[in-house]
């Protein structure tokens, strides 16, 4: 029990250098000697636990896309309409990006991989599907616009957000993420929400934009 208790320690303490290092100079530029250095460890304590930089990698997109769609999920109100879950959601991300150094780290990492990585494919495409599910209900509720299909109009919507969050990173250290998505929504609405549906959007992202923000990590 202590020998495992031990292990999973190094493990975190190797995950977290990384996202460190990533987070700071960015992956291509944080080599396996740079981590081990961080992390005060042996290179044989790290190759235990990650066969490759590309594993390591994987185990932070992993866990940052597990943070991200937790956040989103929870963010899902009994009994509220699917496209304010759709908003709310979004920018309850936005203060788990500003929060979480793993999900910030896992988000650069999902740049840097794309559809190379099978984690980066099966986050990506679950941010969809998770997307999808709430615009599916937004249709029963009236407010989408008819014709849109509820999967493309979700891959939209994610390819929107993942925009914003490069240019706020490379652009303002992601600090100016927040705003990025408001008016990213500014946009969208009146392509997806139907006339009658669009003032009640339009405050509801009002107030989601001006709720104020976590302190950074």
């Amino acid at each position: 029990m202590v020998r495992q208790a031990r292990s999973e320690a190094t493990r975190r303490k190797i995950i977290e250098s990384a996202v460190d290092l990533i987070n700071e100079i960015g992956y291509p530029a944080a080599g396996l000697g740079d981590i081990i250095e961080r992390a005060e460890l042996t290179k044989g304590a790290l190759y235990y636990h990650f066969e490759s930089k590309e594993a390591l990698a994987t185990a932070i997109i992993e866990e940052g896309s597990e943070s991200l769609v937790g956040a989103f999920r929870g963010a899902v109100r009994s009994g509220s309409p699917g496209m304010e879950d759709v908003i709310h959601g979004s920018f309850v991300m936005t203060d788990v990006l500003g929060t979480d150094t793993v999900a910030r780290a896992g988000a650069r990492l999902l740049r840097t991989f794309g559809s190379f990585n099978p984690a980066a494919k099966r986050t990506l495409q679950l941010f969809v599907d998770e997307l999808t599910g709430r615009l599916k209900a937004a249709t029963v509720d009236g407010d989408l616009r008819d014709g849109l299909d509820p999967e493309s109009t979700a891959g939209h919507v994610v390819a929107a957000m993942l925009g914003a969050e490069l240019l706020s990173s490379a652009l303002a250290d992601g600090a100016d993420l927040r705003a990025r998505f408001a008016r990213n929504w500014e946009l969208l609405l009146p392509a997806i929400i139907t006339d009658e549906s669009l003032g009640y959007y339009r405050e509801f992202l009002a107030r989601q934009a001006a709720r104020q923000q976590p302190p950074s990590a």
